[in-house]
């Protein structure tokens, strides 16, 4: 079972890459995220692997990111997802934005993906939500600022807050009353985080 690949592009396409090593070429299906770090041909490059066996294939999908193999692996669980569906919801919006999405049960940014319906979309989130919060590497943010560009922002103003002094709770508020739909800079979103707390 291949669960790592370091060698050469040789060539690379929208959805896949080359990779040489030792003389050897393997194909392999990756995301958008992990397709725009691939380096231009005779560049190297380190991918995490997950190997699928068939009765007549063999097929690679590779990510530069632990994390991005684990949530592969973690959507390819759920019924009804397959590899090639795994990576349009990965090449659908950041790893960050589709664990908060997931967490706030929020399908948007899964529906985005091509192939996925409502009802898979839903399947995700119910199979997943409860191994991610499991897991306890995320914060959970409002849904509004979750899906905030790459969470970049609200994550800041979130800590920020919290650096201030306030609570979870409070910092949670403040991030609520933030008007998320018009893209505001930490320190715009913070402001009105503050004023909505009652610090001026």
């Amino acid at each position: 079972m291949i669960a790592h690949l370091s060698g050469t592009v040789l060539r690379a396409g929208a959805d896949y890459v080359v990779v040489d090593v030792g003389g050897v070429g393997y194909m392999v299906s990756v995301s958008t995220t992990t397709r725009q770090g691939v380096p231009a041909p005779d560049g190297h490059i380190d991918l995490h692997i997950h190997t699928q066996v068939r009765e007549d294939q063999l097929a690679l999908y590779g990510f530069t990111s632990v994390a991005e193999l684990e949530l592969f692996e973690m959507l390819i669980g759920v019924d009804g997802v397959g590899p090639k569906v795994g990576l349009n919801i990965l090449s659908a919006a950041s790893l960050e934005v589709l664990k908060r999405a997931i967490v706030s049960e929020d399908p948007s940014p899964i529906r985005r993906a091509s192939g996925v319906g409502p009802r898979t979309a839903a399947k995700v989130i119910i199979e997943l939500k409860p191994k991610l919060d499991a897991a306890g590497d995320l914060e959970v943010l409002p849904r509004a600022a979750a899906l905030a560009g790459d969470g970049a922002v609200p994550k800041a103003v979130d800590a920020a807050l919290r650096n201030l002094g306030y609570s979870p709770q409070e910092a949670r508020l403040g991030l609520e009353a933030v008007d998320w739909k018009i893209t505001p800079s930490t320190q715009e979103a913070l402001a009105a985080a503050l004023k909505a707390l009652g610090k001026k």
